[in-house]
């Protein structure tokens, strides 16, 4: 939980690197072009519609100034991280409000979690998600933003390709990303319009699960423009 506390603390260490264009999706407001509308049990995962994150991704969007890439199919009982310091997280929303951190102000955050029964009372599925106010193109500078630790360093994973995203994905170890947000995550990272954006969950059950629940989130984005 460590890891969680510290992106409570400073809202966010994620993990960006260079990636290369494409976007979900264009217009003013919400669009889907090319998306799937069909949910699905992924390694024993079930995701189900999480439409009404719509409303949010449009108030973050006007907070930030830019598109936001909204997560509309998520793992179910998927729910916000718990708060610390001051600092509440949503599943997706603007950095630097309140307590959390003023300089994260203009960048996406958010952070949730799944708890199993079997998971002693540690996230079992974590999701962690991130934008950037601009490209980001240090891939180590990216997972941290503006707190990053000195020696940060991850690891690409493998191209990523679905509908119109081009990006990487990249893999976050423990001993190079100690206390970051993302570390231990396998992370889609693709940059559009003048920003770098990562969404990845925790490496639970090996690498290709995590990847499976990745591509299912990317595979429902919406694109909500300011």
């Amino acid at each position: 939980m460590m890891a969680v506390r510290r992106f409570l603390s400073v809202v966010v260490a994620f993990s960006c690197a260079v990636a290369l264009y494409g976007f979900v999706g264009k217009a003013n407001g919400r669009s889907n072009e090319g998306m799937s509308s069909a949910a699905a049990l992924i390694d024993g995962v079930s995701f189900v519609s999480q439409r009404d994150l719509l409303g949010t991704c449009e108030r973050v969007a006007r907070q930030v100034g830019y598109a936001v890439p909204c997560p509309t199919v998520l793992p179910r009982d998927l729910k916000a991280t718990p708060g610390d310091h001051g600092c509440k997280l949503g599943i997706i929303g603007a950095g630097g409000s309140g307590s959390c951190g003023e300089r994260w102000r203009d960048w996406i955050v958010g952070s949730s979690e799944v708890v199993g029964l079997n998971a002693g009372g540690a996230p079992f599925q974590h999701l962690v998600i991130i934008g950037a106010p601009k490209i980001v193109r240090d891939p180590a500078r990216a997972i941290d933003g503006p707190t990053m630790v000195p020696g940060s360093r991850v690891v690409r994973r493998g191209r990523l390709r679905i509908a119109a995203i081009r990006g990487w994905f990249y893999y976050v170890p423990f001993d190079t990303n100690i206390g970051s947000a993302f570390t231990g995550h396998l992370v889609m990272v693709w940059n559009a319009s003048g920003h770098t954006y990562a969404f990845g969950f925790h490496v639970v059950d090996g690498m290709a699960e995590a990847r499976a629940l990745d591509l299912e989130v990317a595979k429902h984005l919406v694109i909500v423009r300011p």
